[in-house]
C-alpha cells in the first residue's frame, strides 16, 4: 500500500499547489475519494488476512470520544436546540471533512504502513511534498513559475506570502511543524539527495519567514526550545548552538535575497515585528485576536454550562462573529467544551511522549533522528495552533502523526525482546545517551 500513500500525498500537494481540488459531489473531492479507496482497501486486506492488532489504544479512544461527542452535540444543535443561522447540512459536511476524515487519514497510515521500508517511503513522500511546495512557492515569487501563489493585498495580510497550505498563518504553522522532518531526512541522506533535502529545508524556512506569521515565529522559538529541553539527554548544548546559528544565517540570507526581488516583503516583516508595541494597544498588537477571543469567551460566560459542554459542533460558525477564532484550542472549547479540547491535547501529547520514548529506545540513527524531528515539530505546532486555525493542512498533519506513531510502534516492538541490552555509546546526534 505504500504507493497508494505516495499517490495520495501527490494528489494532496498537487491540488493545494494548483489551488484546484476537483469536486465529485457535496463533501466529496478527488483526494477524499482516494482516501476512502485506500481505507476500503485496507479494511478488505485486514478482513481477508484475519490479522489485526489494536495498538496505542489511548489515542484510538481519544479519537472515538472526540468524534462521538461531536456527533452527539451536532444532533443536539441541529435537532433539539435549533440555533439561529445554524446550517445543519454544511455543519454535517464540516464534521465529516474536518474531524472524521482527519481520523481516517491518521488510521489508514497507522495501519497501512506495514514495515520500516513502507515507513521510510511514506516519510520521504511527506517531506518531499513540503519541500517541493516551498521551492515552487519561491519560484513563483521570483517569476520563474506562475502557479498562482497568493500574496496578501491589504490590511494585516498585505505583502504576506500564503504558500500552498491556505492562509499565511496556516502555512506558517504547517511549515514550523515539518521543517524538522525535512532536516532529519537531509541528515539521513547522502550525496545529491542530501543537498536536495537541505535545499528543501532552507526553502521551507524561507517561506515560513515570508508568511510573516508572528504565531509561527513564536512557535519556532518556544516550541523548539521546549522540545530541546524535552530531548536534552540526546542533544549537547554545542549542537543546539550550531542549529540556532545555522537557522539564523539561512533565515537572514533568505530574507535578504527575497527583499532584493520584492522590497515590500521586508517592509511587511518590519512593520509586523519591529513596530513599537508601546504605541499599540493589546488588540492591535495581537492583530485583533484578543478581541475575537473575548467575544467567544463572553458568549460562553453568558451561558456558563457551555464552559463545560461547549455550544455544539460548528456552532461558532453560526454566531454573529466576523472572524474565525484564530485559536484551535478556543475553537474546540467553544464548540465541544472541555471534552473536545481535552482529547485534542491528549492526542498531541501522547504522540509526542511516544515519539520521545521511541527516540530513547532505537539504535537506528535514521529512526532516532525522525522521532526527535517529530517531537520538535509537534511541540512547535502545539504552540502555533494557539494563534491559528487549521483546515488545508490537517491531512498532512494527521498523516504525519499516524506515520510517526507506526514508526514508534516498530521501534518499541524491536526494543522489547532486548530491553536491557546496551545501546551505542555515541548517539546519532553526537552525544552519549542511554535508554529511557
Amino acid at each position: 500500500m505504500r504507493w497508494l500513500f505516495v499517490m495520495l500525498i501527490t494528489v494532496l500537494i498537487a491540488s493545494d499547489i494548483l489551488g484546484h481540488n476537483p469536486g465529485l459531489g457535496p463533501g466529496l473531492s478527488l483526494k477524499n475519494a482516494l482516501l476512502y479507496l485506500i481505507a476500503l482497501t485496507l479494511m478488505f486486506r485486514i478482513t481477508l488476512s484475519g490479522r489485526f492488532q489494536l495498538r496505542m489504544p489511548g489515542i484510538h479512544m481519544a479519537w472515538a470520544v472526540w468524534i462521538g461527542y461531536a456527533v452527539v452535540t451536532y444532533v443536539a444543535a441541529a435537532l433539539v436546540i435549533h440555533y439561529r443561522g445554524y446550517d445543519a447540512i454544511q455543519s454535517a459536511i464540516a464534521l465529516k471533512s474536518e474531524l472524521i476524515d482527519s481520523a481516517i487519514f491518521f488510521l489508514v497510515v497507522f495501519y497501512g504502513v506495514q514495515d520500516e521500508a513502507d515507513f521510510k517511503i511514506v516519510w520521504r513522500a511527506l517531506a518531499g511534498a513540503v519541500s517541493v511546495s516551498s521551492i515552487l512557492t519561491l519560484t513563483d515569487l521570483v517569476g520563474i513559475t506562475s502557479l498562482g501563489t497568493k500574496i496578501g493585498a491589504s490590511g494585516a495580510e498585505a505583502d504576506r506570502v500564503f504558500g500552498a497550505f491556505g492562509h499565511a498563518n496556516e502555512t506558517g504553522a504547517l511549515l514550523v511543524c515539518m521543517v524538522p522532518c525535512v532536516i532529519a531526512k537531509a541528515m539521513s541522506s547522502r550525496g545529491f539527495w542530501r543537498l536536495f533535502w537541505y535545499g528543501g529545508a532552507a526553502a521551507s524556512l524561507t517561506v515560513l519567514i515570508l508568511t510573516v506569521s508572528r504565531g509561527a515565529y513564536v512557535a519556532l522559538v518556544v516550541g523548539y526550545v521546549w522540545a530541546a529541553f524535552l530531548c536534552r539527554r540526546f542533544i549537547p548544548p554545542s549542537r543546539i548552538a550550531t542549529w540556532v546559528l545555522a537557522g539564523t544565517v539561512v533565515g537572514l540570507l533568505a530574507l535578504g535575497l527575497v527583499s532584493l526581488v520584492d522590497p515590500h516583503v521586508a517592509g511587511a516583516i518590519g512593520v509586523r515585528l519591529f513596530e513599537n508595541p508601546a504605541s499599540m494597544g493589546v488588540s492591535e498588537a495581537s492583530s485583533g485576536r484578543t478581541d475575537i477571543w473575548a467575544l467567544a469567551i463572553n458568549a460562553m460566560m453568558s451561558n456558563p454550562v457551555t464552559l463545560f459542554t461547549g455550544f455544539g459542533w460548528d456552532v461558532y460558525a453560526s454566531m454573529p462573529f466576523v472572524f474565525v477564532t484564530h485559536n484551535t484550542y478556543l475553537d474546540q472549547w467553544f464548540n465541544l467544551g472541555l471534552l473536545g479540547v481535552g482529547v485534542f491535547v491528549i492526542i498531541l501529547w501522547q504522540s509526542v511522549a511516544t515519539a520521545n520514548r521511541a527516540a530513547g529506545l532505537t539504535t537506528d540513527p535514521t529512526m532516532h533522528r525522525y522521532m526527535m524531528a517529530f517531537v520538535f515539530g509537534m511541540l512547535a505546532l502545539a504552540v502555533a495552533v494557539f494563534f491559528a486555525n487549521l483546515y488545508t493542512s490537517t491531512p498532512y498533519i494527521w498523516m504525519y502523526v499516524g506515520l510517526t506513531m507506526r514508526g514508534a510502534v516498530f521501534v518499541i516492538d524491536k526494543a522489547a525482546p532486548g530491553a536491557r541490552a546496551t545501546v551505542p555509546v555515541t548517539a546519532p546526534l553526537g552525544t552519549s545517551w542511554r535508554r529511557a
